[in-house]
Order: structure tokens, then sequence, then C-alpha cells
């Protein structure tokens, strides 16, 4: 996280938050979505986990292209390219 500057929070749901953030190295914003893990029993955290990295391989144009994933303060968190005008 150290390299993002957060900004407003775009949306919520039961299991984490999506956040407008700003790379520090390009200056381009993302957006974070945060999944609470901290309840999750293990397989469920790696399962997530692994999902989250499946994300990265994809490359559609009708799919948001997925940056990084990482654990950050039990949170698993996905990096994704910013759709300013929507989806």
């Amino acid at each position: 996280m150290e390299k993002y500057v957060r900004g407003k929070v775009l949306g919520k749901g039961s299991f984490g938050s999506a956040i407008l953030v700003t790379n520090k190295l390009d200056n381009k914003n993302y957006v974070i979505k945060e999944i609470d893990i901290s309840r999750m029993p293990k397989a469920e955290r790696d399962a997530s986990e692994q999902e989250a990295k499946l994300l990265m391989a994809l490359n559609h144009p009708n799919i948001v292209r997925c940056i990084e994933c990482f654990t950050h303060l039990n949170k698993l968190c996905i990096v994704m390219d910013w759709c300013s005008e929507g989806a």
C-alpha cells in the first residue's frame, strides 16, 4: 500500500470496499478492492488469493485489467484499472 495514495471510497459491500488510489510512481489512478480476509478460514483465504492471481492473467477488452494483488493488514487488495467513465 505504500506506493499508493488513498483517495475516496467508491463503494462498500459486505466483504470489503473499493477505493480510488493514485500510484506514487506513475501518478495514475487505480481502484483497489479491499476484501477483509481476517475471518475467513485458511482454505477460503487461499482460494481468494488464487482467484485474484488468476484475474491478473485475464486479457479481454470487456474485462477490467487487474494490475496486482497483495495482502495488507488482513485485507486482500486487488489493484485494478480505474474506469473513470463507468464500466
